[in-house]
C-alpha cells in the first residue's frame, strides 16, 4: 500500500507537471528518487542503513530542494524553508526517533507505515498569513516526513521536551497515516454516538459532551463548544470525533484517561479503538500515550 501511494502520486504530479508546463509527459525530465545509502558522513549510517534493508525507507540527511520540494504535496512544501541538520548530530536525531516513533511499533507496521523519505533537519519554518514565522517540528506530505531540531536541543532534551514531540510528531503521522490510507479504522466507532446537534459541557444536561460520548482534544479545541460540521442538518463532525480521540489516545497517559472512561459511551469508543489496533496492527497504542509520562 505504501508504495502504491507513493507511485500514484508521482505519476499524479508529473501529470499536473506535463499539463501545466503544456508538455508532453515524454517531455518531463524525470526526477530521480532514489539515493545512495550510507551518506558517509554520520557515525548513524549503519542504523540508517538498517531501517533501509529492513522498510525500504530513506532517512537522509543530505538532500536538495529537488529532493524535498518534489512531493505531491508540492504548493505547501513549498512555503516551507529548511536547514540541514549537521551531521555530527544525526546519531542525536536517531537516538529521539527511537523514543518517540521506531520502537514504539512492531516491524509489521513499519513495514506499511513508514514513509519513502524521512528528511532530518535542523530547522523548519514558514511565513504565516499574518507575516509571522512559525517553526515547526514535523511536516508530512504524501510520502514524505521532515523532522526538524536544532543541535543545541538535540543535546539538552528533557523528558518535558521529548513528550512534547513525540506528541506532536505522532499526531502528525497518524493523520499522515489515515489521510493516504495506510492504515484503516473501525466504522464501529461512529455507531455509539450520536452526531446530530451541538454537546455542552453543562454535566447535568443529556447533551453533555461526555455523556454524548465526546472527548476533549489535545490542544483544547474541543467538539463541546458548539462546532458542528454541517451547518444545514445541525450535523457534528464524524471525522473531527474520531481524529480527537486518536489524538488523545496517542497523547494522554492512562491516569488522565481516568475521569474520561467513567463515562459509558466514551469509554465503549476507547475500547474500540485500542483493541481494534491491538488486533489488527499488533501494539497497544495507550503505550503510546503513556509514553515519558511517568518521568515527568
Amino acid at each position: 500500500m505504501r508504495k502504491i501511494v507513493r507511485y500514484l502520486s508521482i505519476l499524479g504530479l508529473l501529470g499536473c507537471l506535463a499539463c501545466s508546463e503544456d508538455k508532453k509527459i515524454g517531455g518531463v525530465e524525470p526526477l530521480g528518487l532514489d539515493y545512495e545509502l550510507p551518506q558517509g558522513k554520520s557515525p548513524a549510517d549503519d542504523r540508517i542503513m538498517d531501517i533501509y534493508k529492513k522498510y525500504e525507507s530513506y532517512i537522509l540527511y543530505e538532500y536538495t530542494d529537488k529532493d524535498f520540494y518534489y512531493d505531491s504535496d508540492i504548493t505547501l512544501a513549498r512555503s516551507y524553508v529548511y536547514q540541514l541538520l549537521d551531521p555530527r548530530y544525526v546519531e542525536n536525531m536517531m537516538d529521539l526517533l527511537n523514543e518517540i516513533w521506531f520502537d514504539l511499533y512492531p516491524e509489521k507496521f513499519h513495514q506499511q507505515t513508514l514513509p519513502y523519505q524521512v528528511f532530518l533537519a535542523s530547522d523548519l519554518q514558514y511565513e504565516d498569513f499574518y507575516g509571522e514565522i512559525v517553526k515547526e517540528f514535523v511536516w508530512a506530505g504524501a510520502f514524505s516526513v521532515i523532522v526538524s531540531v536544532s543541535a543545541e536541543k538535540l543535546q539538552e532534551l528533557t523528558p518535558e521536551m521529548k513528550l512534547e514531540l513525540k506528541n506532536k510528531l505522532q499526531i502528525k503521522l497518524w493523520s499522515f497515516w489515515r489521510s493516504y490510507n495506510y492504515i484503516e479504522l473501525p466504522d464501529e466507532f461512529y455507531e455509539v454516538s450520536n452526531y446530530v446537534g451541538v454537546a455542552n459541557t453543562d454535566e447535568s444536561s443529556p447533551n453533555y459532551a461526555r455523556a454524548r460520548g465526546f472527548v476533549d482534544g489535545y490542544n483544547r479545541t474541543s467538539l463541546w463548544y458548539g462546532y458542528i460540521d454541517d451547518w444545514h442538518t445541525g450535523s457534528i463532525s464524524k471525522v473531527s470525533d474520531l481524529s480527537t480521540f486518536i489524538e488523545c489516545l496517542l497523547t494522554r497517559s492512562s491516569e488522565e484517561w481516568k475521569d474520561d472512561l467513567t463515562w459509558p459511551l466514551v469509554k465503549k469508543k476507547y475500547d474500540i479503538l485500542r483493541n481494534w489496533v491491538q488486533e489488527q496492527y499488533g501494539f497497544d497504542i495507550q503505550i503510546v500515550g503513556n509514553l515519558f509520562c511517568e518521568e515527568i
